[in-house]
């Protein structure tokens, strides 16, 4: 059996090893990497014995046992066979070549674990030493700190494997290492850049004074300096290398120049790209050539907190207790989808609260972004990765038919626990109460982040290949809105109810002026009307959990009626409902149309693959819309809950409003064992509840990095010329009207029609606002958003992401909207404001 393959074979990582793995990779992408073999571990698995079984509570037992089993390995004779393959590969270098022999354990140089010097690497090696290297490799797999270092990780002992890298040896003149992201300030468009004269163990060692160099990658330009009084450099000697004393002229003169520091900072970033993610580079210039020695994923990169993300679903304050609740929710469900979907992320968390408002870590979702499922070079090479594809890719596959299953569990034990009354509960009562909420809410939503993810990275697959075979993004952009059409939500479904009971509204010409009174006052006299009372109470049966807000803190719709009677007279009066109607019934044909046009501009080899990549978006599509649909069915049961606790609490004269208990946070409300609260507990809630109503009044910074620095907080932030605001184009379309502020469902019923709707965000629940809207102005979201997405299906421009847009607009005011270029333009302010 041949276990010696060149570069130019790239196999999997349990046979090359992490190193090894990344270094044929860098060459098969065209890097230029250091010609070499891979001593495969199969190798090792075959021709070693098993590990004992290590007695980590005994660290002097266990230095023992690992100096053994490395002993027992490094004496092993390599058998003759592999002996005269190794003697055969190594001719086929120069005889003068000397080789650096590195480790390349099979968990090795792993997005989640770099191995960084736990295992041996041997450099300026002749070739008569290289088998007795490549056994001192191996040995190296029972060093004491490796195998606790396993432990650590979670690896199994008994599953490690070593394969041996054996690559010509550079004659480096300077060398280095490269984050392809600075892992210090955590900004993606800057590379650090460290070296040293000499071979680059006095950088990668970690103790020898550097140079460093902070390149901004998106401007080209190096935007830091650091030019140390290097004293040390190491070069090769006869045998291995040495350390020197490096010589005085060159000990504070810079090992790099500008141009060289730049084209190291490309290549790596041309490198991140290849392996979608950041990378940690080991690097030598030789004769005025650039090197690659290694490439292996950075494990760590800090967070930058901004609002770029958060303030789309989380558009205004959130209490402590929904936050804190939400947040264990949400960060099990992150790690648990990303482990399904093999998706490393190496910065956490994924959010932070900051002063009420909840600030997304952006450098996630950009790092999210680099990440391609399937690399759509061409159409010809997709061809090539079906069956990886299909390897891989198979629990995609089984995750909609796996969640669908488990939804009918959690849809009976929510509907257990909404039939509990909490008349007779004690303390104590409440407290498994919540656990069990917690318990089933949290279990339930574990594949959800990564429903939503693959919905995401399915449709950017879907729309890559379309552009692929159209040869033209626009109509690529339109064949995907026109499949996607096919995928019917929940979403869709609960707004054609609403306007089933608009029509039905319609025809009764009393009904109608009592919905014109308000919501508030239409439902107190309903029962004058006993038919569309009736269709409404099953409406609000149905749908009842529908949140107003994301905050368990503010009713539902079960709680708020009101606010749907708002709803269906604003449908009831817009013109455009029929429109909207029409244009469902259509939705699945011209789906159809569009998949079998794309069917048959598909290769025949790739037909079943395009059907079925078109059947999974609209399938993601459906789920992702489901899943958020039940997923809030436990907001209405977290607020009767609280609620009820409160109520006692209220009448033990502890609290003066129920819902208060919103101001603590999850272990502070579960630990809470009788009817009185502690004085601490008590302030703990009014300062917080001050807090955050004060929060309301405030408009939140929006790049958290930047607070304090005395920078502006966004691109967005003022306008840039007298009467211009500048945003991001979210539907293309101009228009010209008055601007009608809408803060909440407070603000519905007096929508004018035909005005310019601004406000924080929207969500699905808005949806029939759209419909009497001449434009809309958003302060967050992008060309994805569901205002973006909504403003375009109805034919509406749209401006999304004016910063401070609530405050910046008052209702009255009049302003030109400039959908495609993303511009808002104030023309004059009415005194008064618009009829209703």
């Amino acid at each position: 059996m041949t276990y010696i393959t060149g570069f130019e074979r790239l196999l999997n990582i349990e046979e090359d090893g992490g190193k090894g793995h990344h270094l044929k990779q860098l060459t098969a992408f065209g890097f230029n990497v250091p010609e070499g073999v891979v001593v495969g571990a199969s190798f090792y698995r075959e021709n070693y014995p098993a590990p004992p079984a290590f007695t980590y509570e005994d660290e002097a037992k266990l230095g023992e046992q690992c100096e053994e089993m490395a002993e027992k390995v490094s004496s092993m004779p390599l058998p003759e066979a592999f002996a005269s393959e190794l003697r055969e590969h190594l001719h086929r270098f120069p005889a003068e070549t000397r080789y650096a022999v590195r480790s390349s354990s099979t968990y090795e140089d792993l997005a989640g674990a770099a191995f960084a010097g736990q295992h041996e690497t041997f450099l300026n090696v002749t070739a008569d030493e290289v088998a007795e290297k490549v056994r001192e490799c191996f040995a190296s797999l029972w060093q004491k700190h490796a195998v606790l270092y396993r432990r650590y990780q979670g690896f199994s002992q008994e599953g490690a494997s070593m394969a041996v890298v054996i690559q010509r040896m550079i004659a480096a003149e300077t060398a280095g290492v490269a984050f392809s992201v600075d892992p210090v300030s955590g900004n993606l468009d800057y590379v650090l850049v460290e070296g040293n004269y000499g071979v680059g163990e006095s950088v990668v060692g970690g103790e020898a004074v550097t140079d460093s160099w902070v390149v901004d990658t998106s401007q080209g330009r190096i935007v830091e300096r650091r030019v140390s009084e290097k004293e040390y450099y190491v070069v090769p000697a006869e045998r291995g290398v040495k350390t020197r004393l490096l010589p005085p002229e060159y000990r504070e003169t810079p090992c790099l120049s500008d141009e060289q520091i730049l084209e190291i900072a490309g290549v790596a970033k041309k490198i991140e790209r290849e392996f979608q993610t950041p990378q940690d580079i080991e690097w030598a210039y030789a004769d005025g050539r650039l090197y690659i020695l290694q490439a292996r994923p950075q494990t760590t990169i800090p967070p930058r907190f901004t609002r770029d993300e958060s303030a789309e679903r989380f558009p205004e304050p959130l209490t402590p207790l929904t936050w804190s609740y939400v947040e264990d929710a949400f960060n099990a469900s992150l790690e648990h989808s990303l482990r399904l979907m093999n998706v490393h992320l190496p910065t956490r968390p994924w959010f932070a609260l900051r002063n009420c408002y909840v600030y997304g870590n952006q450098n996630a979702v950009r790092l999210l972004a680099l990440n391609k499922p399937i690399e759509l070079r061409t159409v010809d090479t997709l061809v090539d990765e079906l069956t990886f594809i299909e390897e891989k890719f198979r629990w995609v596959m089984e995750l909609p038919n796996a969640w669908m299953r488990d939804l009918d569990t959690y849809l009976i034990r929510v509907g257990k626990l909404g039939a509990v009354s909490f008349d007779g509960f004690s303390a104590p009562d409440f407290q498994r109460y919540f656990k069990e909420l917690f318990s089933t809410a949290k279990e339930y939503f574990l594949p959800n982040i990564a429903i939503s993810m693959t919905q995401g990275f399915l449709t950017r697959t879907l729309f890559e290949y379309i552009a692929a075979v159209k040869g033209d993004l626009y109509e690529a952009q339109t064949m995907l809105k026109q499949i996607i059409t096919a995928s019917g939500t929940k979403t869709g479904q609960i707004n054609r109810e609403l306007y089933e009971l608009a029509k039905e509204a319609k025809r009764t010409p009393e009904l109608m002026s009592l919905l014109a009174e308000g919501g508030k006052r239409a439902l107190a006299g309903l029962d004058r009307f006993p038919d569309f009372a009736a269709s409404f109470r099953s409406f609000i049966d149905n749908y009842g959990h529908r949140e107003i807000s994301f905050d368990y803190y503010k009713p539902t719709w079960a709680e708020a009626p009101e606010v749907v009677l708002d709803l269906i007279h604003l449908a009831a009066t817009s013109g455009k409902q029929e429109k909207a109607g029409k244009k469902e019934k259509l939705g699945k044909m011209v789906s159809l149309k569009a998949t079998q046009e794309l069917l048959e501009l598909s290769p025949k080899s790739l037909r079943y693959f395009v059907n079925e990549l078109v059947r999974l978006t609209l399938t993601y599509t459906y789920i992702d819309d489901l899943e958020h649909f039940q997923t809030t069915r436990v907001n209405l049961l977290a607020r009767r809950a609280v609620g009820a606790l409160g109520t006692k609490l209220v009448n033990a004269g502890q609290l003066t409003d129920p819902y208060d208990l919103f101001f603590l946070v999850k272990e502070e409300l579960e630990s809470i064992d009788s009817f009185e609260l502690s004085a601490e507990m008590r302030e703990k809630i009014a300062l917080r509840k001050e807090a955050y109503l004060r929060a309301y009044e405030q408009e939140p910074t929006w790049d958290l990095t930047k607070e304090g620095e005395g920078m502006p907080t966004g691109e967005n932030d003022g306008e840039e010329s007298e009467g211009l605001l500048r945003g991001i184009p979210g539907s293309p379309g101009e228009c010209e009207g008055v601007i009608y502020v809408v803060r909440g469902p407070e603000d519905f019923a007096n929508m004018p029609d035909q005005a310019i709707l601004v406000a924080r965000t929207t969500n699905p629940a808005w949806t029939p606002l759209f419909y009497k809207a001449k434009g809309l102005i958003t302060e967050s979201g992008g060309p994805l958003s569901h205002g973006a997405v909504t403003a375009r299906e109805v034919g509406i421009p749209a401006v999304m992401c004016v910063r401070g847009a609530l405050k910046r607009f008052k209702t009255g005011e009049r302003v030109r909207l400039d959908g495609r270029r993303g511009h808002v333009h104030r023309t004059s302010v009415q005194t008064r404001t618009p009829a209703p």
